[in-house]
């Protein structure tokens, strides 16, 4: 088993760091990274976003069968949330504050990140009666 994650907004985490804990690392053209995480070492990538997300940004960590955000605010406050339909309106308006989105645009947020091409197909396999409603 493993988790997608998309992550951008962190300089201060390595390429080392990363392979240290075993995640496989593909870049895009703008240098963010588009990382496979094995379960085994979610608890470590959590708590390394925790301590090297540039202030302002966010990371989701998308798994068959749960997605986890972690926002880091401007103050350097950090929230973690496991995605669910009770907390969505919450999670979609930090999504919406964070990236400068519509709340419209970020309402469903199984349908928001589906919209990332490195997700699309993994959340349409095991999300798409989520992303469809």
């Amino acid at each position: 088993m493993f988790y997608l994650s998309y992550l951008m907004g962190a300089d201060k985490i390595t390429d080392e760091q990363l392979e240290g804990l075993g995640v496989g690392i593909e870049k895009d053209s703008d240098g963010d990274k588009k990382l496979k995480i094995p379960s085994e070492k979610l608890g470590e990538y959590i708590e390394l976003i925790k301590s090297g997300l540039n202030l302002g940004f966010w990371n989701e960590m998308v798994g068959a069968e749960e997605i986890i955000f972690v926002f880091k605010f401007k103050d350097g406050n950090v929230k973690e949330y496991k995605l669910s339909v009770e907390n969505e309106a919450e999670i979609a308006k930090l999504c919406s504050e964070f990236a400068g989105e519509s709340p419209d645009k970020t309402k469903n947020v199984y349908k928001y990140i589906s919209g990332n091409s490195f997700y699309h197909d993994f959340m349409i396999e095991h999300y798409s009666d989520l992303i469809n409603r």
